[in-house]
């Protein structure tokens, strides 16, 4: 997998000037340019459509429409999600993101405090990212050593080929016709297993 130099982040914000504010904030050579959603059942389209990195929601957005925004969003797969609350609901806040699965802060936060969480939150998705990508690659493999299995198992039962003859088959196959040894044991499966 090829690292990306930097994270995808959006920031959920009611406030223009917070946007702004925040695009100044972030190191431009750690996150991608963000994108400001001002209305929170646009932010839940965007959420939809697009997978992030990070996401922020920043205490602009109303309380429960923010706290809901952030659970949908970390139930949907977004590695880093920080819901950014006030001083007076950030107890409750706070109880509501344990359970949900994303991190809250106080604001006004500590600049550093925000840069290092976000950094943080960052590292953690570009890894969650780089297991499921080797996740799905065992899959692949695990699928195609079925598959040739199965076809080898059809050879030996139909042509009364050894186990090793069958494997030599399908390999011989896949490099002469320069396809894989998967679509040569698919149409082995398709030919033979009625």
């Amino acid at each position: 997998m090829q690292q990306r130099p930097y994270a995808s982040l959006l920031l959920i914000t009611a406030s223009h000037e917070t946007a702004a504010h925040f695009a100044a904030f972030l190191p431009a050579d750690r996150f991608a340019p963000e994108l400001n959603v001002c209305a929170p059942r646009e932010a839940l389209y965007v959420l939809g459509e697009t997978v992030y990195d990070v996401v922020v929601i920043d205490g602009t957005v109303p309380s429960g429409q923010g706290q809901s925004l952030a659970a949908s969003a970390a139930e949907n797969g977004v590695t880093g999600v920080l819901l950014l609350a006030d001083e007076s609901q950030f107890e409750a806040v706070s109880a509501f993101a344990d359970e949900h699965g994303f991190m809250a802060l106080r604001s006004p936060v500590d600049p550093s405090l925000l840069k290092q969480s976000l950094g943080m939150m960052a590292t953690v998705s570009r890894r969650m990212h780089a297991l499921a990508d080797r996740a799905e690659d065992l899959q692949r493999k695990m699928e195609e050593v079925r598959l040739v299995s199965r076809a080898k198992l059809l050879l030996v039962q139909r042509f009364k080929m050894t186990e090793k003859q069958a494997h030599r088959f399908i390999e011989k196959n896949a490099m002469d016709r320069c396809v894989t040894r998967r679509a040569i044991a698919e149409k082995i499966i398709r030919t033979y297993d009625i």
